[in-house]
């Protein structure tokens, strides 16, 4: 019953450490202003989306190496980290797949017992699962590396 108590106690302190503390923070303009330069980030603005690197940030623009924004055309700025993003991606690729492959190769029939190849049902699933997490990491990977996945939001209009 203790172990049940301080595992409940545990599970509900764990979010609460990930939350950010009230005011630790800048918000808005403020929190663009405060990030270092030669920072990548992503832009969107009301008619293009940038990857960029920030050389400079006024009250009113903010200037990258690759492109110049006023504050009024962006829409939001997301701090990008592809290696996040990556094994992020790779992670649920393989869980989904790991699932999806278990469920493919242990719905058929297995075989004869007295075959001279004989698969059982959870034999099967495992197999399953492996190779469905495999091409499912894979597939996860690609994904996460063409995206910016699991960003974090710094400035929204």
């Amino acid at each position: 019953m203790r172990t049940f108590r301080v595992c409940a106690v545990v599970c509900l302190l764990v979010p609460c450490r990930a939350l950010p503390a009230q005011g630790a923070r800048s918000t808005g303009w403020q929190a663009v202003q405060a990030l270092p330069l030669h920072l990548r980030v992503q832009v969107k603005a009301d008619k293009r989306k940038s990857d960029c690197h920030i050389t400079s940030v006024t009250d009113d623009q903010l200037t990258c190496a690759e492109a110049s924004f006023s504050r009024s055309e962006i829409k939001s700025i997301k701090l990008t980290n592809k290696t996040k993003s990556i094994l992020g991606s790779f992670g649920v690729g393989m869980a989904i797949g790991a699932g999806a492959g278990a469920i493919t190769f242990a719905a058929p029939n297995p075989g004869d017992p007295n075959s001279w190849f004989y698969v059982s049902r959870g034999e099967a699933a495992a197999i399953g699962a492996g190779l469905g997490s495999a091409v499912g990491g894979i597939t996860g990977a690609i994904v996460g590396a063409s995206g910016n996945r699991f960003s974090k939001t710094i400035y929204k209009r």
